[in-house]
């Protein structure tokens, strides 16, 4: 799939449920006061009306693109603010320094000094505070003394108050709404849309059947079942890797019996670093894959275990 170039592309490639979501969202934080000391480091998503900048909506999107895109926790998410500044490198590079806060994460790249993903539902939003030249996000901090002389008195203040107004909305927004629609879309729609895309095997795509075909043949799938996607290997030792089907998820290490979970029994993928494996549910580890690294594991988590809930959906 093609890299979305600009907000409305990226919001043309989600389910309509999330474009539904993400206009009642923004719609929310576009009605939080911006205090005047902060206009020229706000950017909303899909601003028009930017009082300091003509290309506010590029700002933004750069954000999205370094902060987000680049090291996304999930797929689909909602960018909604970003809070910050550009540095540029030795060799001329524009980057994204502040916060970026999505529906489900908060982004903090603090550039050359390190970056942080938070959970939006879990950060306390009496957490941000300005303190001593940074601004704090709970245990996090971004470095504001590089650009101390573009500040005004109150606007490390006032952009904490803003920021714990925008995350407190956010909040409230997901938790009114109810049931979660985040992961609405089919198995396929994930992992085409997904960054580990091409790792997995789906039966749409005629060059995967031989191996989905291979693997239903020697984990003994049953042809009742509807086998959706796997993210799995063939060696001369077998296929292992994870399979999900319309039923149950299915795991295989090396030398080791297929484990299979019904759909109503998976608890998740939650990594177990001694096993060094996925714990589906009591009793099933799933073994990892080439394509996840220590770099990605969290994201694929989340991934896998959204894969499951559509195919619940199914």
């Amino acid at each position: 799939m093609p890299a979305a170039t600009d907000l409305s592309q990226y919001l043309e490639s989600l389910p309509a449920g999330r474009r539904a979501a993400f206009d009642r969202l923004a719609a929310q934080v576009a009605a939080i006061r911006v205090p005047p000391s902060i206009s020229s480091f706000t950017f909303r998503a899909g601003q028009t009306d930017h009082p300091d900048f003509d290309d506010a909506e590029r700002v933004f999107w750069r954000a999205v693109e370094q902060m987000y895109l680049r090291a996304a926790v999930s797929d689909g998410e909602l960018p909604l603010l970003f809070w910050g500044f550009h540095s540029i490198d030795l060799l001329g590079r524009r980057h994204s320094n502040g916060v970026l806060v999505t529906d489900r994460t908060v982004y903090l790249d603090d550039v050359g000094r390190g970056t942080v993903h938070v959970p939006t539902a879990t950060l306390d939003p009496a957490s941000i505070r300005a303190d001593s030249g940074s601004l704090q996000l709970g245990d996090a901090g971004l470095d504001l003394t590089q650009m101390a002389a573009n500040l005004q008195p109150t606007s490390a203040a006032d952009a904490a108050v803003y920021l714990a107004a925008v995350l407190s909305t956010v909040q409230k927004a997901d938790a009114a709404a109810g049931a979660d629609t985040d992961d609405a879309g089919t198995v396929e729609q994930l992992v085409l849309a997904s960054r580990l895309s091409t790792d997995f095997l789906l039966p749409s795509r005629p060059k995967d059947a031989k191996g989905l075909a291979k693997l239903a043949s020697k984990w003994k799938l049953s042809t009742e079942e509807t086998l959706l996607v796997s993210l799995s290997s063939a060696t001369f030792a077998g296929v292992y890797g994870i399979a999900i089907t319309d039923e149950a998820v299915y795991s295989r290490d090396l030398m080791e019996a297929v484990n299979r979970t019904p759909l109503g029994n998976v608890d998740g993928f939650v990594w177990d670093a001694d096993a060094k494996a996925f714990r589906v549910a009591d009793g099933h580890l799933a073994p990892s894959h080439p394509a996840i690294t220590d770099d990605n594991r969290a994201y694929a988590v989340a991934l896998l275990t959204n894969l499951t809930r559509a195919a619940s959906r199914s």
